[in-house]
Formats: structure tokens, sequence, C-alpha cells
């Protein structure tokens, strides 16, 4: 019996001493697990305040090429009133050079930066945003600039026909005279009156479709929805960083 009861005791603080060493292992485990979740939010606040930088530049970018295509779209729809015999009476040969200069001043195009996002996704760090819809936002977001490069292309066909179109007819110079620029000497073209560009059914059929193409550059489906996106993000790493 006392054997037994030695036995006992002896099995009683074994098992006690057992149980202290797995305590002990689960609390080194959890501290050890909370210095990495800490040392891991430490590097997502990191990354965040880089994307932060990274998407408010190109939400500026991006306002700065909607605002140019309104512009456009604005010169492109007076440039195609002038089709209207009566309405061209009226202009002056200045004013459509003015109407002119915005359509072919600067190609349709948004190039963000994407610097930070592509980093963290070609080294695998994604997961390190816990934010999993902000997480996939991100993911999909230099995908989506593939739909916006189709319809940039289009957009700028359509200006390299109008150009094509225009060149054969319409006085380059008359239009940079009208816009201040000097020139030395006289020109063949100095004579070129620009308003009988407005007779060609071709021309107005271009015009119309960069229109098009413009209107829907700035629309849900190209610019306004990226825009959407880029706003969003900001708002959820803005969220994350209040954490």
């Amino acid at each position: 019996m006392l054997i037994e009861n030695k036995l006992s005791k002896y099995l009683i603080y074994a098992v006690g001493e057992i149980i202290l060493v797995v305590i002990g292992i689960l609390i080194a485990l959890q501290i050890n697990n909370n210095n990495n979740f800490k040392e891991q939010r430490k590097s997502e606040q990191e990354y965040l305040m880089s994307l932060q930088i990274e998407f408010k530049s190109n939400l500026d970018k991006l306002n700065v090429a909607i605002d140019d295509n309104i512009v456009r779209i604005n010169a492109l729809e007076n440039l195609l009133t002038l089709f209207d015999i009566s309405v061209l009476d009226s202009v002056s040969n200045k004013s459509i050079s003015l109407m002119i200069h915005p359509v072919f001043g600067s190609e349709l195009s948004y190039k963000p930066s994407l610097g930070v996002v592509s980093d963290i996704i070609s080294s695998g760090k994604l997961n390190i945003i816990l934010n999993k819809n902000l997480r996939k936002k991100l993911a999909s977001f230099e995908s989506s600039l593939d739909y916006l490069k189709i319809q940039e292309e289009e957009a700028n066909n359509i200006k390299q026909r109008l150009k094509s179109i225009l060149f054969k007819e319409l006085s380059i110079r008359t239009i940079q005279k009208d816009l201040g620029r000097q020139f030395e000497n006289h020109s063949i073209s100095d004579s070129v009156n620009n308003k009988r560009i407005f007779n060609s059914v071709e021309l107005e059929n271009h015009l119309l479709d960069l229109l098009l193409v413009t209107k829907a550059a700035n629309d849900s489906r190209f610019l306004g929805g990226l825009k959407e996106d880029i706003e969003y993000i900001l708002k959820k790493i803005e969220s994350e960083l209040e954490k």
C-alpha cells in the first residue's frame, strides 16, 4: 500500500509537471504568435502607407485624364455642329482652330503608377494585407487596366485616321497662328480656309466615332469605373491605417 501510494503521488506529480510544461509551451507559442502578428501588422502598415501615396497619385492622374476627355468631348460636339452650314457661317476661323486643338492636342491616355502594388503581388506578399476586400481589389487592379488600353488604342487609331483626312485639306499652320505662334515667312497655306473641311461626310463620321469612343472612355466601364475602384481602395486603406 505504501508503494502504491508513493506511485500514485509520483504519477500525479509527473502529470502535473507535464501539464505545466504544456502550458509553458502554449504560452511561449502565444507570445511568439503575438510577436509575429505585431511584426506582420507593422509590415502591413508600411505597405498600406506606400499604397496610399501611390493610389492618391493615381487618382490625381485619373481626374486629369477625365477632365481632358471632357474638354475633348466638348470640342468634338462643337465641331460636329459646324456641319450645319448656318452654324459654320457664324463661326470664325480662329474659333474653329480653338475647337480643333483640344481634339488633337494630347492622346487619350491614362498611365497610373503601379510600382508598389506590382511589388506586393510579384513578391507574394499580398496576403500580408489582412482586409480581404482590399486584397481582392489590389489583385485585380492591373488587369482592369487592360480594358482601358483597348479603348485608348481605338480612340488613338480614330485620331490617326482623322489626321490623315485633315492633313490633306487643313492648314495646321493657320491653327498654330490662331493659337498665338508667329512665323517669319509667308506660306501657300496662309490662304487656306479651314472651313472647307466641313464639307466632308467622311470627316463627320470620324469625328462622331471619336466622340462616342471618348464618351465611353469616361463612363463606368473604363475611367469612371477605375475612379470608383481607386476611391474604394483609398477608403479601405484609410480604414485599415486607423485601426
